[in-house]
């Protein structure tokens, strides 16, 4: 399902069961091209989570002030500590 104005979004890890209707590649956001990662996440059910995450635009590692475009694909992943 790829259209105009569609950004891909996928979570991974424990954020991925805050989201809905998700398919094997991630979830198909409409409203979100022109927005930035900052925004689309404020607006999300990640939004009352305290969990760290690093974020990917198109595979590469972007601050949460980039804006996003028609076909980006937004990754976020949680930190992982261990030891």
């Amino acid at each position: 399902m790829w259209g105009e104005n569609m950004v891909k979004v996928k979570f991974f890890g424990v954020l991925s069961a805050k989201m809905p209707e998700k398919d094997n590649e991630g979830y198909w956001i409409t409203e979100a091209m022109g927005k930035t990662v900052r925004e689309l996440l404020d607006s999300s059910p990640i939004k009352d989570t305290n969990i760290k995450y690093n974020i990917f635009v198109n595979n590469e590692r972007r601050d949460p002030s980039c804006v996003l475009e028609e076909g980006d694909i937004l990754t976020v992943i949680p930190l992982l500590a261990g030891g």
